[in-house]
C-alpha cells in the first residue's frame, strides 16, 4: 500500500511531523514502512514563457529560443518538437537538480545555452502516466500559471512524499487511506476528519440481486443513470498516480479512488450493456469467459462469477467482462461492492494467473459492514465528476446479519501477559485511541472492536494493541531461567546422520540433489515405492514438475553430468526423505562408476557388483543386523542387467536393489560401460529391532582353514550354500566365505565352480584333524543332498 502524504494530510492533521517520524512510529506500531518516496527531487525550477523561438541553422530539430522566467529572459536551446513562441514552459535554471543529473550553461553548436526546457518525464514521472505528446515534447504550462512560479513541483503534485507500506497479514485494514489516517490518528493523538457523503434524493432500483453460492456473504448493487464519461479532474489523476495507478476515465478512476480510500473494491457495469435486468452469485459456471484485458480463460467449478441470463459479467473478485465493460458511449451504471470468500478469490487468481490491486484486498481480507457508506462516497464522485442525475437505491443480499465482535478481558490479563504494570487508565486510553469502545466493570473490560479490525479476536489480540500503541519500550528486559535440559537429536535424524558418516569414511561424496523431477523421470527406477507422485500444480520450470518417489534418476543426471565434463572416476550418495500421496520414507543412493583409486593413484581397479555388496553389509554392521537376517537375490527389475544384479531381502521384504544397469538404460543416459548402483530403503533398517552386541572372549586356542571346491549349478544362489555349510555344526564352523568363482574348461555349461573358505575352531580345546574331517565329510554330504554338489576333481 502506498500512501501519499498529500492525500493523507485531507483527512488527519500531520502538521509538524517529518516523513520519517511518521515511518519510525508506523514500523514500530507494526505497520512496516518499506521505503520514504519523493515524488520529484528536482530543484532549482521555475515556469517561463518562449518569447523568440527560431531553427537552429545547420539543424533539423534544434530551436534557438529566448524564454522569460521573470526577472530575466534567457538563451535556451531545445530540441522539444512543440516548443513554440508564448508557450509557457517549465525551465530548470544553471545548477538544477534532475533525476538525469545537474543542468549547466554551456554551448551547444556555438550557441549559449542557459538552461533547460523540461518534460514532466525529465522531471522523473513514469512514461505510463502520461500522454504520448507529453513523452515526445516539454510539457506544456496552463496559461493560468503565473510567469516566474517557482512552486514547480507542488504545481504539478511531484512535491508530494510517498510511504510504501510493506503490510502483514493482520492489518489488511491499512489497505484503506482512511484507516491509515485513523492508524496516524492513534499514533499521534491527532485530530481527525474522515468523509462524509452527501444526501441525494434516490428513486426505486429494480435491478435484482441475489446469491446462489456460500463463497458469497454479501453482494450489493447500486444504478447510477446518465453519467458522462470524461477524463478525470487533476486532484484525481495525481492522487492515484501518487499510488502508482494509471488515470484512465472518470468513471474508471472514481472505482479506483474509491478501492484506495475504503479498501473496498468495486465493479461497474455498464446497466444497458446487461443480457438481464439481473446480476446473480454463482459458483458452478464452467466454460470460458473472455475478460477485460481481452483475453480468454477457462473457468470451473469453484470460480465466482457474477451472472446474468446465465452469461458471466465479472470473474468476482478478479476481474470484469469485455461484453458490459464501462467504455466511452456509457451512459448507465451498475456500482456492485461485495464480499467474497478470499480463499476461492486466491486459488481462482493463482491458477489463472490474474492478480490485481482487488483480488489481492479480498485475498487479505476487507471489512464486511462498510458496503453501504462505500456506495454513497462513489455516487457522491459519479454525481459531481460524471454529472450523474438519477442515482437508485442500494440493494444488498446479505447471507446472515453482520456482527461486532465484542470481547471480554479482565485488565490483570494484559499486564500479566506483556509483563507491564500500565494503570487502568492507561490500558483504557490506549484501547479508545485505537477506536475500540470500551467499558469498565471492576476491573473486567467490555471491548466492541470496530469492523475495520477484522484482526481483533481473542483478549491476546487487545494485549497486542495496548503495547504497540504504549509502546516495546514499556516491556522490563529481564533474563529468562534457564532450565537445563539434554538435548537429542530425533533418532531418524540420527540414524542419517550414521550413514552419511560411514560412506564419508569410505571415500564417496555425498550430494544435495532437487527433490522435484520431470515428468520423464516418475516412473524411472520405480522399484521400492510405487506409490503416485504428487504434482506441483504451478511449476517454475518442466523440469521441477513431480515430487521424486527415488533418488536414482536425480543421482543419474549427476553422472551423465560429470562424465560429459570429463570426469569419469566417481563414487557418491545421497541421503533423503521421499513423500508420495500415500506414503513417506527415507531412501539411499549410491552410484559407483570408473576406478576405485587408492594411496592417490598407485592403487586402482574397476568399481564391480562386489565394491557395492560390501557398502550394504556395512550398512547393515552400523546398525547391528546379523547377516543371517538380510539375503541378496537375482534380480529381475527392468532397469537392472539381468544376473549382474540383486534385491536386498530383509526378513522377507525387498528394501534394495544394486548392480549394473541394463543395457537400455545405458543407452539413454549414453553411458558406454555401466555404472554400479543402488537404491535402498533406509526406514526399514532404522526400524528393524535389533539387541545390543553381544561380546565374547578371543579364543586360546587355533583355528585352522580348509579349502572347498564345489560345483553347483549356476542358477544356485551361494548365500544359501554358505548358509547350509554353517547351519552343519555351529559349534565348530566360525566363517564361511566364497573366494573364487569358475566357469570355462572343464566345467559343464550350466554349471559353476565355487571355492570355499571355511574356518574352524573350537573355545574349549585345539581340534584335531579327525574331529574337522568328520565335520567336512557332513558338510559335502549336505551340499550334495540339498544342491546336487560335488566336489571339484
Amino acid at each position: 500500500m502506498k500512501v501519499s502524504l498529500n492525500w493523507l494530510k485531507q483527512f488527519v492533521n500531520i502538521d509538524g511531523l517529518t516523513p520519517e517520524q511518521i515511518a519510525d512510529r508506523l514500523t514500530f506500531a507494526g505497520v512496516e514502512v518499506e521505503s520514504i518516496e519523493k515524488g520529484s527531487i528536482a530543484t532549482n525550477l521555475v515556469i517561463g514563457q518562449v518569447v523568440e523561438c527560431e531553427n537552429m541553422p545547420n539543424s533539423d530539430h534544434l530551436h534557438l529560443c529566448k524564454v522569460n522566467v521573470g526577472d530575466n529572459v534567457l538563451d535556451i536551446v531545445c530540441g522539444a518538437p512543440n516548443v513554440r513562441v508564448g508557450l509557457k514552459v517549465i525551465v530548470a535554471l544553471d545548477g538544477a537538480t534532475l533525476p538525469g543529473g545537474t543542468i549547466k550553461k554551456g554551448k551547444i553548436r556555438g550557441y549559449e545555452s542557459n538552461g533547460m526546457l523540461c518534460s514532466l518525464l525529465e522531471l522523473g514521472v513514469e512514461a505510463k502516466y502520461l500522454r504520448d505528446e507529453q513523452i515526445n515534447g516539454i510539457e506544456e504550462v496552463n496559461d493560468e500559471v503565473a510567469v516566474g512560479s517557482t512552486n514547480v513541483l507542488e504545481l504539478f503534485g511531484l512535491d508530494d512524499v510517498v510511504l510504501d507500506l510493506k503490510l502483514l497479514a493482520n492489518r489488511s485494514d491499512c489497505n484503506a487511506m482512511i484507516n491509515v489516517a485513523r492508524e496516524i490518528k492513534t499514533l499521534f493523538e491527532r485530530d481527525i476528519n474522515l468523509p462524509v457523503p452527501s444526501q441525494h434524493e434516490l428513486v426505486e432500483n429494480d435491478l435484482i440481486i441475489n446469491s446462489e453460492t456460500k463463497l458469497c456473504s454479501q453482494f450489493s448493487g447500486r444504478v447510477v443513470r446518465n453519467i458522462k464519461t470524461k477524463p478525470s479532474p487533476k486532484w484525481l489523476k495525481q492522487i492515484l498516480q501518487s499510488e502508482g495507478i494509471r488515470s484512465i476515465n472518470n468513471v474508471v478512476d472514481i472505482g479506483n479512488y474509491i478501492m484506495l480510500l475504503t479498501g473496498q473494491p468495486l465493479h461497474m457495469y455498464d446497466l444497458d450493456k446487461l443480457p438481464k435486468n439481473e446480476l446473480i452469485v454463482r459458483d458452478d459456471y464452467e466454460g470460458d469467459f473472455i475478460a477485460l484485458d481481452e483475453k480468454t480463460y477457462k473457468l470451473q467449478k469453484g470460480d465466482i462469477v457474477i451472472t446474468s441470463n446465465n452469461r458471466v459479467m465479472c470473474l468476482g473478485g478478479v476481474m470484469g467482462s469485455l461484453e458490459c465493460a464501462v467504455d466511452e458511449n456509457t451512459k448507465n451504471i451498475v456500482i456492485e461492492a461485495a464480499n467474497f470468500d478470499f480463499a476461492s478469490i486466491r486459488r481462482t487468481s493463482i491458477r489463472l494467473n490474474l492478480s490485481s490491486d482487488s483480488s489481492m484486498r479480498f485475498v487479505k481480507g476487507i471489512n464486511p459492514n462498510q458496503y453501504d457508506y462505500v456506495m454513497d462516497l462513489t455516487v457522491d464522485l459519479l454525481s459531481s465528476l460524471c454529472d450523474a442525475s438519477e442515482i437508485s437505491k442500494t440493494k444488498t443480499y446479505l447471507e446472515k446479519e453482520i456482527k461486532q465482535t465484542i470481547l471480554s478481558c479482565p485488565i490483570s490479563y494484559i499486564n500479566n501477559r506483556l509483563g507491564t504494570t500500565f494503570s487502568d487508565e492507561q490500558i483504557i486510553n490506549a484501547l479508545e485511541r485505537a477506536h475500540l469502545d470500551v467499558v469498565n466493570e471492576d476491573g473486567l473490560l467490555t471491548v466492541k472492536v470496530p469492523f475495520q479490525r477484522i484482526d481483533i479476536l481473542d483478549k491476546a489480540d487487545l494485549s497486542e494493541e495496548v503495547i504497540r500503541i504504549l509502546g516495546f519500550d514499556n516491556v522490563v528486559s529481564e533474563l529468562p531461567s534457564a532450565k537445563l535440559s539434554v538435548g537429542k537429536l530425533d533418532e531418524n535424524v540420527f540414524n542419517k546422520r550414521i550413514v552419511r558418516d560411514y560412506l564419508r569414511n569410505c571415500g564417496l561424496d555425498e550430494q544435495l540433489t532437487y527433490s522435484l523431477i520431470r515428468k520423464e523421470e516418475v516412473n524411472a527406477f520405480n522399484i521400492l515405492n510405487k506409490d503416485e507422485s504428487y504434482h506441483i500444480m504451478h511449476p517454475l520450470t518442466d523440469e521441477h514438475e513431480y515430487v521424486r518417489t527415488n533418488i536414482l534418476p536425480s543421482l543419474m543426471n549427476v553422472l551423465e553430468y560429470n562424465l560429459n565434463h570429463g570426469e569419469s572416476n566417481l563414487s557418491f550418495f545421497e541421503v533423503s526423505d521421499l513423500y508420495s500421496v500415500n506414503h513417506k520414507s527415507i531412501h539411499l543412493a549410491i552410484i559407483l562408476n570408473g576406478l576405485n583409486l587408492r594411496e592417490g593413484r598407485l592403487i586402482s581397479e574397476p568399481y564391480n557388483f562386489y565394491h557395492m555388496k560390501g557398502l550394504v553389509e556395512g550398512i547393515f554392521k552400523c546398525f547391528n543386523i546379523e547377516p543371517n537376517r538380510y539375503t541378496f537375490v537375482r534380480s529381475n527389475e527392468k532397469e537392472f542387467h539381468p544376473g549382474k544384479s540383486a534385491n536386498i531381502i530383509l526378513q522377507g521384504k525387498n528394501i534394495g536393489v544394486f548392480g549394473e544397469l541394463h543395457p537400455t538404460i545405458l543407452k539413454k543416459y549414453s553411458l558406454k560401460n555401466s555404472p554400479i548402483v543402488l537404491e535402498l530403503d533406509l526406514e526399514t533398517i532404522f526400524n528393524t529391532p535389533t539387541g545390543l552386541k553381544k561380546m565374547s572372549p578371543i579364543s586360546k586356542f587355533p583355528t585352522v582353514s580348509h579349502d572347498l571346491a564345489i560345483v553347483v549349478k549356476d542358477n544356485i544362489n551361494s548365500e544359501d550354500i554358505i548358509k547350509e555349510i554353517k547351519s552343519t555344526n555351529r559349534n565348530l564352523i566360525k566363517n564361511a566365505e566364497v573366494f573364487d568363482v569358475y566357469k570355462g574348461e572343464h566345467v559343464e555349461s550350466g554349471y559353476v565352480s565355487l571355492a570355499i573358505s571355511i574356518i574352524y575352531g573350537n573355545n574349549e580345546k585345539t581340534l584335531t584333524s579327525d574331529e574337522i574331517n568328520n565335520v567336512e565329510t557332513k558338510i559335502i554330504a549336505n551340499l550334495e543332498k540339498k544342491f546336487q554338489a560335488t566336489l571339484r576333481k
